[in-house]
C-alpha cells in the first residue's frame, strides 16, 4: 500500500530555498517558496526517490549553467509528462 504521508525536502536553487512536498498516494507535487507560498502544483507519476534524483541532476546542471527557480520548476513539470509509465512508489 502506498503511504498517505507526504514526503518533504528543501533545496536551494539559485540562492532561493524551495520546499518540495510530494503526496505519494495521489501523486501531487507542490513546490513552495521560502514563505510557504505555492510556486507550482503538478503531478509526479514516479517515486519520491526519482524526484530527488531529478532535482540532484538539475542542480548539477544548474551549477554549470546557472538557471534559476523558474527553470527548475519548468524542467520538473515537463518531466512529469515523461513519467506516466512509472509507478508512484515511495
Amino acid at each position: 500500500m502506498v503511504s498517505a504521508r507526504p514526503c518533504t525536502a528543501t533545496c536551494v536553487i539559485d540562492g532561493m530555498p524551495v520546499t518540495l512536498t510530494f503526496y505519494p498516494d495521489n501523486g501531487v507535487l507542490r513546490i513552495a517558496d521560502p514563505s510557504g507560498a505555492c510556486i507550482k502544483e503538478t503531478r509526479w507519476h514516479a517515486s519520491w526517490r526519482s524526484l530527488l534524483d531529478e532535482f540532484r541532476r538539475f542542480g548539477e546542471r544548474a551549477a554549470m549553467q546557472g538557471p534559476g527557480v523558474e527553470a527548475m520548476v519548468s524542467h520538473i513539470v515537463e518531466g512529469t509528462e515523461d513519467c506516466t509509465a512509472h509507478t508512484a512508489l515511495a
